[in-house]
């Protein structure tokens, strides 16, 4: 198994993805070809569940993408599910302290360097027991950062062995700061920023971010993030139409579609 996005993180060459909310296979496979780096599907917040995954998954399988899945909790059996349907990583919330980190690691891997569950439904499928040899190291694990306390223990979390990245859910961390959501200029918010990237470079992981829109995600990448989304397959859905309505209806401004929001 080739993690393409993995394989760029660990190099820190910088990606775009694309996260995905929708049950909709249709979408799902639009994006996958149109040249992102990686896609997530959202089992914490999107409108989808694991009886989803096992539709949505194959649906991207034969494109040039990474496909990544954020979980709902930290728990072996979620992370366990989404590695065996098919993805190739997972993006696990509320990661606040190292013994949550090794959590989350030892999840993703298989013995003896982890707990996980030997049953890879579909990789096997395609992949025969090659998959179980390249597992290890094939399979990402990306923790989020987003309360005082992960803050706190940011640079313990990055040095855990088998973390592959941090990712920051921006509007979490402001509540997990005390800030009003969308404080994104604060100073306390910029200076949590600062210290997760200073984690990751000096233990050598990845740094993501969610990016609400695309002008967000590029701010990102040039501050030193790794890699970041560039928006919601809801909000390129409401973004495209938008602007498809207000041409059509010969008006030089596109109707404002505001971001998703609690991410």
């Amino acid at each position: 198994m080739q993690n393409h996005a993995l394989a760029r993180w660990r190099t820190h060459e910088k990606s775009i993805g694309a996260w995905l909310t929708l049950s909709d296979l249709y979408s799902a496979e639009i994006l996958a070809q149109l040249g992102f780096d990686w896609v997530c599907f959202d089992l914490q917040h999107g409108l989808m569940d694991y009886s989803h995954l096992t539709h949505l998954l194959p649906a991207v399988a034969q494109a040039r993408v990474t496909p990544l899945v954020r979980v709902a909790a930290n728990q072996p059996d979620q992370i366990g599910k989404a590695l065996d349907v098919g993805a190739q990583g997972v993006i696990v919330p509320l990661v606040n302290t190292v013994e949550d980190a090794r959590k989350a690691v030892a999840a993703c891997r298989y013995p003896p360097a982890g707990v996980r569950s030997c049953g890879p439904i579909r990789a096997a499928m395609h992949e025969g027991l090659a998959y179980l040899q390249t597992a290890n190291e094939q399979v990402a694990c990306v923790v989020m950062i987003e309360t005082e306390e992960g803050l706190r223990n940011v640079e313990a979390i990055a040095a855990t062995d088998g973390v592959d990245g941090l990712f920051v859910g921006p509007m979490d961390l402001c509540y997990g700061l005390g800030l009003a959501p969308g404080s994104f200029t604060d100073a306390r918010f910029q200076r949590a920023l600062g210290a997760i990237l200073a984690a990751c470079a000096k233990h050598n992981r990845a740094a993501g971010i969610f990016g609400y829109t695309p002008e967000m995600a590029a701010q990102s990448l040039q501050a030193g993030f790794d890699f970041a989304s560039a928006g919601t397959d809801g909000n390129f859905l409401r973004a495209g139409a938008a602007q498809a309505l207000g041409v059509a209806r010969g008006k030089a401004a596109v109707p404002n579609a505001p971001p998703d929001s609690g991410y």
